[in-house]
This record gives structure tokens, sequence and C-alpha cells, in this order.
């Protein structure tokens, strides 16, 4: 009985030594690239143990056998990990902020919104993917403040002219200049042709595919556009296509379709269904201007438009001829119903030192006046890898 309960009060006595038994774990605490996280805190999880990191990254902390530590620093990811007694290096992943938090200032530099001294605009991919305008400008109207957009006309392929914050100058051009992944873009428009032959002007914004947009910066102060000189007087237009973006490569290959159609129609006024046109289709002198005399039941002969001397020659066939003078509803013939068919193929994947995106989009744009059609193909390729020498290309 002696001999038990001796065990039984050593059992005790080391079971106590065990429970009470502390370890002092040591580390650095570094960002995703290696470099040192200052002011990080270390706490043993479930208590109100813990330290901060110094300025370079290390700490030293006493906690129980088999804690688990909490870290966390402002702008990263918290992470949980098991203590060890060897020395211990803990990376923290960058915390990713919204594209309505983070936005691309010159010359590419990423800074926070609310950090800037000047006004930006931020429109993401959601507000510009699968929308029936072939043109990523005209895909910008209403949905940045301080910018106006105008099309040279309402044909599918037509011109779009661009102001931010109005007609800056008299004697030049007061559009905005346009970089496209670093790049700088023209974003003029051709010159105006003869709409006699069905030629109509188009800007070069149509070479950009809405649905490669990854978002679209406009820069509006006058200081925001001071690394981009003369040029950018007129404000700055940064556009970041998914191809030049490798901030949100994945791991795993990832293949998507999108497939979109748009139906237009023109809407027309109400037509006056009364009254004829005056002058040359005039039943007398009760008219003013262009108003002309009354409809008729039945109806009124009067003399074709073409049967005029001067042609003649070109129209032989409407010579003496008459033709009813009533309300003809030709107009609606003269449109139709104009369907936008867009389909999209996007692939894009990598590994934890490289990315790619691969993007195809074919678009058939058939305008709503008869004749007139667009037919687009867009294909565009990037990719970023990183060198071991520390270089980045692109």
């Amino acid at each position: 009985m002696r001999k038990l309960c001796t065990l039984l009060l050593c059992f005790l006595v080391t079971a106590s030594q065990l429970l009470a038994q502390t370890t002092t774990v040591t580390g650095k605490v570094t960002d995703d690239k290696g470099a040192p996280v200052p002011s990080a805190t270390i706490l043993e999880k479930g208590t109100k143990n813990g330290v901060s990191a110094s300025g370079d990254g290390n700490f030293s902390l006493k906690v129980k056998a088999g804690a688990t530590l909490v870290i966390s620093a402002i702008g990263f990811d918290q992470v949980q990990i098991k203590a060890s007694n060897s020395a211990m290096l803990i990376a923290l992943n960058i915390v990713k902020d919204d594209l309505s938090e983070v936005v691309v200032t010159a010359q590419g530099i990423s800074k926070t919104k609310k950090s800037l001294g000047y006004a930006v605009s931020t429109v993401g991919r959601d507000l510009l993917e699968q929308r029936p305008e072939t043109d990523v400008i005209r895909v910008l109207n209403g949905k940045a403040p301080g910018v106006n957009i105008l099309n040279s006309s309402g044909l599918s392929g037509s011109g779009t002219n661009i102001n931010i914050r109005g007609i800056s100058t008299v004697t030049g051009s007061s559009q905005p200049l346009f970089i496209v992944d670093g790049v700088p873009f023209d974003g003029g428009t051709n010159a105006n042709s003869n709409f006699t032959f069905g030629n109509q002007t188009t800007s070069r914004f149509l070479d950009l595919d809405p649905n490669n947009i990854e978002n679209i910066s406009i820069l509006k102060g006058l200081s925001s556009t001071t690394l981009y000189g003369e040029e950018g007087r007129n404000g700055v237009i940064l556009i970041t296509t998914k191809s030049g973006n490798s901030k949100k490569a994945r791991k795993k290959t990832e293949i998507s379709v999108a497939q979109s159609v748009f139906a237009t129609q023109a809407i027309l006024p109400e037509y006056n269904q009364s009254y004829g046109g005056g002058f040359d289709l005039s039943l007398g002198i009760a008219f003013f201007s262009n108003w002309g005399a009354k409809f008729t039941d039945p109806a009124a002969q009067v003399t074709h438009p073409y049967d005029k001397a001067a042609l003649n020659a070109a129209f032989p066939q409407y010579m003496g001829v008459k033709y009813d003078y009533k309300y003809y509803n030709s107009v609606p013939r003269f449109f139709r119903t104009g369907i936008n068919s867009t389909t999209s193929v996007s692939a894009n994947g990598g590994s934890d030192n490289s990315s790619y995106n691969i993007n195809y989009t074919y678009t058939d744009d058939q305008g709503y006046l008869i004749g007139n059609g667009l037919y687009k193909n867009a294909l565009s390729m990037g990719g970023s890898s990183k060198l071991s020498n520390h270089f980045t290309v692109s």
C-alpha cells in the first residue's frame, strides 16, 4: 500500500511538471518576398501571452509546449502555426485590396485611393464585360463622373470622342492620353470620310476588347498627369488588360467561355399622318413652309417628284406619272432590329513564379441600319515570369 501511494505521488508530481513546462520560441517574420515585417504581433493562441517583432522581424517568446502561435500584422493575412523548438521562419501574405480601394496611377504604380491627392475614377471589369457596345470607351459612358463621351454617329463601328472635364483648347485636340498596360496607345479617330459610300470613321478604341480588360483608371487632376508631360494635359486613361495583369494569377489553368446577344432598335418619333409636305407636294396655297395640304379620302393624285425637266434623262420612267397624295409609313422600313453577338474564350493559369492569360473574342455586330455591320476578331496573349536573378519578364 505504501509503495502504491509513493508511485501515485511521483506520477502527480511528474504530470504537474509536464503541464507547467514551457519552451522558448524564436524566429523571424517576413513578407512573401523575404523582406522583414517589423512590429508584427506574435501571440500564443488562447492567451494574452505575446510579443512584437523587432525592426528586422526577429522575435523570441516563451510559450507552453505544443502551443499554437498566431502571427498578424497590418496589411497582411493572419497566420496560425505550431510552435517549434528550432528557429522559425514565418512568411505573411499581403492582403489583397479591392479594385475600388487600390488604383493604378502614373507609370503603373498602385496606390490606395484614399492616399491620392487628386481625382481618379476606377471602372472594374464587371462593368465592362459583355456589354452591347464593341467600343470600350462607349462602355464607360455614364460610369465615370466628369467624362463626356460622344459618338460620331449611331452606326456600328463609328468613331468616339472623349473629353475629361470639358474641352480645354480651341486650337488642338482635347482627347486624353491612353496608356494600355504601360504603353501609350493611339486613341485618335480616323479622318472623316464620305457617307455616300458607306464609309464611317472609327476610333482605335475599337482595337481593344472589353472582355479582356481588368480595370480602367481615369486620372483627371493636373498633378496626376505630371509624369506624362504635355501629352497628359487633357487627362490620362490607364487601361490594364487581363493579359497584362499578373497579380491575380491562378496556379491551376482555368478556361472560361462567355456568350452574349443583344438586340438594338431605333426609337422613332410620332409622325404627322394628316398633312403632307409643302411646296412641291402642295394641292393649293393653304400651307406654311413645308406644311402641305391635308390628306383626303379618297387620296388625290399629285405629280411624281422625279417628274422634272432636270431629271427626265435620268428617270424617264417617272415622266407624266402620278401617285397618291397620302401618308406613306416608309421610315420604319429604313431600320431593322440590330443584333450584336459576342463570343469570348479565355484561359489563364500559372505557378508560383509565372502566369499567363490568353483571350479570344469574336464579335458580329449587325447595326440597326440595313447594310451596316461590324465583324471583329480580337486575340490577346500576355504573361509574366519571375527569374532567379530578381528580374521579371512580362
